[in-house]
Parts: structure tokens; sequence; C-alpha cells
């Protein structure tokens, strides 16, 4: 059964997309719309079906996954392809959340975690049609018991998630975010806040650097890499003193 798949006309003149050669905007395309594609943003597909539906030779098809991977847009691993933000530019309807969960769920967890795709940011709508929480009208529901639930987070976590927002835009939607909340305040308890605003102050550049760790555009991305990170911040203060 063929599927659609909705490409942006702005493909055309992004800055990484219009810096490749011919064949290698050819094979990010493919990667985008062949008929394997998830709307998760990650699917089996063997080297040798994108080697004949493309026309390109295998061993150049590995090097252009090579560029890919090093440029942190397309992970390729064991036939599997994920690509980098995929799922966060589909339309957010019920449908397309739940399709992408699904998807997700039989993807392999190495590629998930090396994609760092946060499950928080995918919820469900409520399922529940009636307004009201409490099923029984004549019940009066304990208000102050149910905020008291409620996750408390640092209200200083809002600063590294404001410092962020130099780093992707996309931050300004992940305040309220718990698992970004939740990593903010990780950071703070272990590495102190001054220590992480040091770090995200500088991020942009270091993400352009060749430091054989995954970008870093989030809280939660920081928590996962902050010590790959930190030996890598350190190394690079020793080669280049100027940087920082």
């Amino acid at each position: 059964m063929s599927k659609k798949r909705i490409v942006d006309t702005r493909f055309w003149i992004d800055d990484y997309i219009s810096n490749l050669d011919p064949i290698e905007k050819l094979m990010f395309l493919y990667l985008l719309t062949n008929p394997m594609t998830d709307i998760c943003g990650i699917y089996e597909v063997p080297l040798k079906i994108i080697a004949v539906e493309t026309g390109i030779d295998r061993d150049m098809v590995l090097k252009i996954f090579a560029r890919f991977e090093k440029d942190r847009k397309i992970i390729y691993e064991n036939g599997w392809v994920g690509i980098k933000n995929f799922h966060k530019y589909q339309t957010t309807n019920p449908k397309v959340l739940i399709g992408i969960e699904n998807g997700l769920s039989k993807a392999p967890k190495s590629i998930r975690d090396r994609l760092y795709i946060d499950y928080d940011t995918l919820s469900h709508p409520n399922p529940n049609p009636n307004p009201n929480p409490n099923p029984n009208p004549n019940l009066n529901s304990n208000t102050k018991s149910d905020k008291s639930q409620e996750t408390q987070f640092n209200p200083k976590g809002s600063e590294i998630i404001k410092a962020f927002e130099e780093v992707d835009p996309k931050n300004k939607t992940y305040y309220g975010n718990k698992t970004q909340r939740a990593s903010c305040d990780f950071l703070i308890q272990e590495y102190t806040l001054e220590s992480v605003l040091d770090i995200v102050s500088h991020l942009k550049k270091i993400n352009t650097q060749d430091l054989y760790i995954p970008q870093i555009t989030t809280p939660y991305e920081l928590k996962l890499n902050w010590v790959k990170l930190w030996n890598a911040y350190k190394k690079l203060k020793v080669k280049e003193p100027q940087f920082i």
C-alpha cells in the first residue's frame, strides 16, 4: 500500500541540503520518501534495495551514509535507517501521534537512543470525552490533594531552557516538558547552575566541532552526554585556548 510523505519546498534551500552534491541530495530525498519509510523516522530497508531503487552503487551509498552520520543527520545501522528529528515535523493529530509511538515501539533501542527521541513529547489526547475527571458528580474532588501530587521543578531550570533557546529555538516549547525540566534539575544538582550555563553558552560552537559526540540541543541530551562533552570540552580548551 502506498504512503504519502510531504516534503517541504524549503528542502531545496535548506543550508545543509544546498551544500550537498547532487547524488547526496537524491539519497537524502530517497530516505525521506521511499516506500519503506515510517512516520516515526526509523525504518528497516536493506542496502541492496537502496542501491537498486536509487541506481547508486552500493559502495557509494555507504560513502554517502558515512557523511550523513558524521553530520549527525542520518543513522544507518544493521539495515535500519534513523532520521534525526523526523517525527517532530509530522502533523500532530491523534492518529499520527499513535502511529509514531507504534513505529518507535518496533524500532531498535540503539537507534532510538542515538536519535535522542523524547517520549514525553509524544502524548496521547485524553481518551475520556468527559471534561469532568470525577466520574461521580455527587462527590467533590480534592483539588488541593491533586495539586500536592504534581511534580515540582526547580525554578532555576527555566534559566537553562532559556539558554538552550540560543542553541535551538524549539527549546522555547520545553518549559512545561517533564523530561526536559527533570533533566535541568539533575544538571543543577550534579554540576551547579553556573557550570551548566557556561557549557550551554558554548554549545553552538562546540556542536560544529568534530568531537565524536552527538549534537546537543536540549537539556535532556546534555544530561545524557555530560561526561563525554566535558572531556571533549577540556581537550578543546587545551587545543584552542582562545575558544573558551
